[in-house]
């Protein structure tokens, strides 16, 4: 099966899906991104929710709960004892608050991921919490990404995939594979390498394509122009029952984001004009549809 078949996502040309980044914060505005999205009509949104999901992460909402009570008490006239009681209070309600936790953030992510679809007009999504590890902006311990992405898959809404680290401890890595297998939602398995360009890359494949993954997803940053051919070979080469998508980064590696499919990558990952890449060498959609002219 094709990554366009399994992700439902049709096409009249032999050309790889072209995914973009929404990589918006909590303070942007996400309707211009919405509008230059119908205007260049990529195939697919990969969702970076690590843009935004730590700004509200636990810690962050109880400290702002917090300020906001301690702001409230500085703003009155109490004597010290009433001033300690009242600050035991706030010791109290930390406690009621982390009780209640679980259910706040359930809720969290709901609108979060609701505000997504509601805003890109039916585009399919993929959802993805970046690493700073694997490169990406998330600083969630492993156990509150897993519980993140768990739960934005329960969430209701008809994720395309969801994109899972493979350096994910395997257990934790499986729950959330198992949970996008209950919401009938494939995985899209990926190792991203911002150093270099590993030189075991086809075991590399067929360690990940090994898992109950539904696609593999390789980005690996090259030292020259060696390292491109390298990647471009191994994925003509390897042979998995998995879709594969490839890429190397930066400069150096933008030509395998226009050659890839041609060497089997089903995939390629570009930004809308105007908008914030996520990762080193991508392209605009622009340069991209001109490139393959």
């Amino acid at each position: 099966m094709t990554l366009r078949e399994l992700l439902n996502i049709p096409s009249s040309t032999n050309k790889p899906t072209i995914a973009v980044p929404l990589t918006l914060g909590p303070t942007d505005k996400i309707s211009p991104f919405a509008q230059k999205l119908q205007q260049q009509n990529p195939d697919i949104v990969e969702w970076r929710a690590d843009y935004i999901a730590d700004d509200f992460s636990q810690a962050v909402m109880w400290q702002q709960v917090k300020a906001g009570a301690q702001s409230e008490l500085a703003q009155k006239d109490v004597s010290a004892m009433t001033e300690a009681k009242m600050l035991s209070e706030i010791d109290n309600a930390k406690q009621e608050f982390m009780a209640n936790w679980p259910q706040i953030n359930v809720q969290i992510i709901k609108e979060l991921t609701g505000t997504v679809f509601n805003s890109i007009g039916g585009f399919p999504v993929l959802l993805t919490y970046r690493t700073v590890a694997q490169g990406g902006r998330g600083e969630m311990s492993p156990t509150e990404y897993a519980t993140f992405m768990i739960t934005a898959l329960h969430s209701g809404f008809p994720f395309a995939a969801v994109d899972v680290e493979y350096t994910l401890d395997e257990p934790l890595r499986q729950s959330i594979m198992d949970a996008a297998n209950k919401a009938n939602v494939p995985v899209l398995l990926s190792y991203h390498d911002f150093e270099s360009t590993p030189k075991n890359l086809p075991a590399l494949i067929s360690d990940m394509a090994d898992t109950s993954a539904d696609i593999i997803k390789l980005a690996v940053m090259p030292e020259s122009e060696k390292d491109v051919d390298y990647l471009l070979q191994t994925t003509k080469n390897v042979n998995i029952s998995q879709p594969l998508i490839t890429m190397s980064m930066g400069e150096i590696g933008k030509r395998s984001r226009i050659e890839g499919y041609e060497y089997g990558s089903e995939m390629t990952f570009a930004v809308l004009d105007g908008t914030q890449g996520s990762a080193p060498g991508q392209l605009t959609i622009n340069e991209l549809l001109q490139a393959w002219q």
